[in-house]
């Protein structure tokens, strides 16, 4: 893929990213039968779009989707003139913006290859006859 391509890709990941955290913050309260099931959903949402953009764009594409669940997030959970809030300060708000953080973190650190290995002189790689 070329690069000018797989930068312009970049923008769908932050909008995916932002999707992401929109939806996870409305949906991380939800407490089944006294189990956390909102907040397991929507950290399960948010760690497939930031390795989904990884696998797809490299860690930019990571670091991109999770720049844009990260700046949604933060606006969800600052209040609004009228008194709205949608992630309050309460322990699954903490933990959905802090546990969200360090999963977008990890998820950025993972080391995505390149689907298409090169060499120096930039022609593909040939790999062994006998699979070493």
């Amino acid at each position: 893929m070329p690069p000018a391509v797989r930068a312009l890709l970049v923008l769908p990941a932050a909008a995916a990213g932002a999707c992401a955290g929109v939806l996870g913050s409305f949906v991380h309260p939800l407490v089944l039968a006294g189990l956390p099931v909102g907040l397991a959903v929507a950290a399960a949402l948010s760690a497939g779009v930031f390795v989904t953009s990884g696998l797809l764009l490299g860690r930019p594409g990571a670091a991109a989707a999770a720049l844009g669940w990260l700046v949604a997030v933060l606006v969800l959970a600052s209040r609004r003139p009228e008194g709205d809030l949608v992630v309050p300060g309460s322990v699954a708000g903490y933990v959905w913006l802090l546990g969200g953080t360090l999963l977008a973190g990890g998820c950025v650190a993972l080391p995505y290859g390149r689907g298409d290995r090169r060499t120096a002189a930039g022609t593909p790689s040939e790999a062994p006859a006998d699979g070493r």
